[in-house]
């Protein structure tokens, strides 16, 4: 699976600490040789939004719109689960595509922000 980088994040990436760019270079690897299966964390559509959420129609429509999902990266480190579904406070932001992946974004998390799609 192909998988390309949003410019902003792109510029981002370039100052992230050498050990978060080393795990988000693993992502990358293993998504070109293996897509997204077998992946340690959790990785889910984004349009699982909280049913309280005061935006939840908003929200879940946007994230439909623009096949948002996010990854569990292991950013500080990953916390408990089985693999497969281990959790962590960064997570990155994708849009699925059909064949290839686009890293849009990188976030803490709680509290879950949808990532602004840019243009």
């Amino acid at each position: 699976m192909q998988v390309l980088l949003g410019e902003d994040f792109k510029r981002a990436l370039k100052n992230y600490p050498k050990e978060d760019r080393r795990k988000i270079a693993e992502f990358i690897a293993h998504v070109q040789q293996n897509g997204l299966s077998g992946l340690p964390g959790r990785n889910k559509s984004s349009d699982n939004v909280p049913a309280d959420d005061p935006k939840w129609l908003e929200k879940v429509r946007f994230a439909q719109r623009h096949n948002l999902w996010h990854y569990h990266i292991g950013i500080p480190k990953y916390n408990g689960g089985r693999y497969g579904d281990l959790t962590s406070a960064y997570i990155l932001h994708y849009t699925l595509c059909d064949g290839f992946i686009k890293i849009i974004g990188f976030d803490r998390h709680p509290p879950f922000i949808l990532p602004d799609i840019p243009k």
